[in-house]
């Protein structure tokens, strides 16, 4: 039995991971390819878990939740890959969190445990084109998280530049100029939605009955090239955290009260310089709609759901005060039910 090829999705919060992660499992059929997932949440509610089972209803999935799967949930990554091996996969997708450092899950990869099962195919970041230039000023205060999201673009293999759509020309040229300061080797595609050729991934794969022993190198006809993390020196090892300062908090929401697009967004601005990510499922209006919240570099977008569940809210930030934060959202409920 050859080994299962695994594909590590990396980039900050809000790049866009999982949207590139549900077109995979919706396009793996095409390449004929039985997919199963890892995915990490920082948070304690599972929000893409939930994107993504909506998706792909059949969907082999592996969850760690609350923490950070290279600091805190990184001793269950083996048990996860083990369990996930046990259905007999294809190929394995990981979507880390938006700080994690993807050389950390690439060492775990290569731990006795699992190295005689699984073979590291592509590292893929995702760059937010809008915001990737702000990320050094904005964190300079976490040098782990500065030192983390260098690294997300340094052991690439392949870079996405997502939502190109939100700079101008002069931006793009600028932003792909200072990533290739960190990374001059790795193919870097321009995207909207992380949307891409997906040959370029699952073209070299096939079902793993039909799939050769492992090669140590990349599909050289790509411009990829094998990463040096594979093996990653181990001082990597001792680093122990990949942020200091993020903060994740959730906040339960009665789905009885009556909740507005507008008061959730003008809350959201009020945080926002904290704020880095939101998402949640929330009931909104006076039809009592369901709609998936999603809040990134400033942006709010709403989307109807079928989620059945309690509604709640999840927010992800710098330093993020839970007392001030839950009570600034009980009063602005309170003056919207007046």
């Amino acid at each position: 039995m050859s080994k299962v090829p695994v594909i590590v999705l990396s980039g900050f919060l809000g790049s866009g991971k999982t949207t590139l992660l549900i077109r995979m499992l919706q396009e793996a059929a095409f390449f004929n390819l039985n997919p199963a997932v890892l995915m990490n949440e920082l948070g304690k509610q599972d929000v893409d878990g939930h994107l993504l089972q909506a998706a792909s209803p059949d969907v082999n999935m592996a969850k760690l939740l609350d923490g950070c799967i290279c600091c805190s949930k990184k001793s269950d990554i083996s048990d996860s890959v083990k369990q996930l091996l046990i259905r007999k996969p294809d190929v394995i997708l990981i979507e880390l969190t938006g700080v994690a450092n993807p050389e950390e899950i690439v060492d775990a990869l290569t731990e006795p445990a699992l190295l005689p099962h699984v073979k590291l195919h592509k590292v893929i970041t995702i760059l937010d084109a809008e915001n990737v230039l702000e990320y050094n000023s904005i964190f300079a205060s976490d040098r782990e998280l500065v030192h983390t999201l260098r690294r997300q673009i340094e052991v690439a293999d392949l870079l996405l530049l997502n939502k190109v759509d939100l700079v101008s020309d002069k931006q793009l040229k600028s932003i792909e100029k200072t990533i290739r300061k960190s990374n001059e080797r790795s193919l870097l595609l321009p995207t909207t939605h992380s949307h891409f050729d997906l040959e370029l991934i699952f073209g070299a794969l096939g079902p793993q009955e039909s799939q050769s022993i492992v090669s140590s190198t990349f599909n050289k006809n790509l411009r990829f090239q094998a990463i040096k993390a594979v093996q990653p020196p181990r001082e990597s090892s001792k680093h122990t955290a990949s942020f200091s300062r993020i903060h994740t908090i959730t906040i339960p929401i009665d789905d009885n009260l009556y909740l507005t697009q507008r008061t959730v967004e003008r809350y959201l601005a009020k945080w926002g310089s904290k704020l880095l990510r939101g998402k949640g499922y929330l009931i909104i209006g006076a039809k009592r709609e369901l709609f998936l919240m999603q809040f990134a570099g400033k942006r709010t977008n709403w989307q109807p759901t079928a989620f059945q569940g309690t509604p709640y809210l999840v927010l992800i930030g710098l330093d993020l005060d839970a007392t001030a934060l839950e009570e600034d959202w009980q009063k602005r409920l309170a003056e919207t039910q007046v």
